[in-house]
């Protein structure tokens, strides 16, 4: 005998085996979810097929694949020229297109984005700039360096391609430079960040010399780097003509050429043409100073005799470099006496001067100036000066009102001579 419990789930069994057996629904939301699994699945089957790497200036071919037969895929490629929008039916599951010369020319990174039917895919290329073309320029600064093995230049250069791109990270760059004296040499750059550099240190022969660069079986014009002297040594002044410069006399216009000794570094490299020169004197007027420039490493200048017999000590410095000692020259008296013959008139004192022979008999030079004052029992009265002219002079000093007795001091190039009017 069979129990109640029993009989009913034997049916329950039966039932959900015919059901199986019939092809009967049993959850109809779980077979949406497993079409939806289906529809995504083939969704994401598009696929974006691109070199990883490619030269500039090339059609670069883009494969998209998995779209449907005859279905429109668009392709948006952004690189550094900017973006470009390209368009291509499916043939076969596929879509073709090439990448034109217009986007590819500039080296970096191209970001490739496809899409069909509403499914996107994402792929990249990177553009690889190409060999270095000529003529590679050298850029060199400063162009103008001391020859003392420790002062330094660069040279800079940026290889570019066919195309204007730098060339890839890390090419060598051979920088080659020959020295003032025609020696030669190399030495290596890498391009880091566009450009390559090297330091270019000073050797110790001034003069002028070339530095060029080279990649690969590409080079540049050369470009000139001057190596110039540094400061000079000590140096010495002496006159042109010594006889000249021994026997001049105060006379106020005979000049007295001087000059220092070649200016030279501590390498015995002269100094380059231009290089100034100061010089600086005390004398019986006062002090003085002047500049001149060099010319094959000496510096010359003249000296105009003073008025008033004395001596000159003359120094001169050069780039913070001072003489190793004072030149002295001196200038004697050139007149002995001073004749003259003085008389009252109503607006002054009238003055004959002369004739003023230098020593040896000869008039004092044309032009040569006379200075004569008056004073009296009050004091100064007036005062006066001109020319001589063939050692003569007539001059009216005028005065205020005189007080006898009246002194007339008559002076030529540090003669003086003295007369007294009552």
């Amino acid at each position: 005998m069979t129990r109640p419990g029993t009989r009913r789930a034997v049916g329950l069994i039966v039932t959900l085996a015919l059901g199986l057996a019939i092809g009967l629904p049993t959850d109809s939301g779980a077979g949406s979810r497993t079409e939806a699994r289906a529809a995504q699945n083939a969704a994401t089957a598009l696929v974006l097929q691109v070199a990883p790497t490619a030269p500039v200036g090339a059609e670069i071919p883009v494969t998209v694949a998995g779209a449907a037969d005859g279905a429109t895929v668009q392709l948006v490629a952004i690189g550094s020229l900017g973006q470009l929008v390209l368009t291509a039916v499916s043939v076969d599951d596929t879509a073709e297109f090439r990448l034109p010369v217009a986007l590819t020319r500039s080296a970096g990174s191209v970001t490739l984005v496809a899409s069909s039917g509403g499914t996107v895919v994402r792929g990249a290329t990177e553009l690889t700039p190409g060999a270095a073309v000529g003529p590679i320029q050298a850029v060199v600064g400063a162009r103008s360096i001391v020859a003392d093995a420790a002062d330094m230049s660069m040279v800079v250069t940026i290889p570019v391609d066919a195309w204007g791109n730098s060339i890839a990270e890390g090419s060598p760059v051979l920088v080659s430079r020959e020295n003032p004296v025609g020696v030669r040499s190399s030495s290596g750059a890498v391009v880091s960040h566009l450009l390559a550099f090297q330091e270019l240190v000073s050797g110790t022969l001034a003069g002028r010399g070339q530095v060029w660069v080279a990649s690969g079986p590409v080079t540049g014009p050369s470009v000139s780097l001057d190596e110039v002297a540094g400061p000079p040594l000590p140096f010495s002044l002496e006159p042109v003509e010594p006889v000249l410069a021994a026997n001049a006399g105060a006379d106020g216009q005979t000049l007295v050429p001087i000059r220092t000794s070649v200016l030279r570094d501590r390498f015995g490299n002269v100094e380059p043409d231009g290089t100034q020169v100061t010089v600086e004197w005390t004398g019986p007027e006062g002090a003085g100073r002047t500049t001149a420039a060099t010319i094959s490493g000496v510096a010359q200048l003249s000296l105009q005799a003073p008025g008033t017999p004395g001596a000159f000590q003359i120094t001169g410095f050069c780039r913070g470099v001072h003489a190793a000692s004072a030149l002295t020259l001196p200038f004697a008296a050139t007149v002995g006496t001073v004749d003259l013959s003085a008389r009252l008139v109503d607006a002054g004192v009238f003055v004959s001067i002369g004739p003023v022979n230098r020593f040896g008999g000869t008039f004092v030079p044309d032009g040569t100036t006379a200075r004569v004052s008056v004073a009296d029992a009050i004091g100064e009265a007036g005062s006066a000066s001109a020319g001589l002219v063939n050692g003569v002079l007539d001059i009216l000093v005028a005065t205020r009102p005189l007080v006898s007795p009246v002194t007339v001091t008559v002076s030529v190039l540090g003669a003086e001579d003295v007369e007294t009017l009552r």
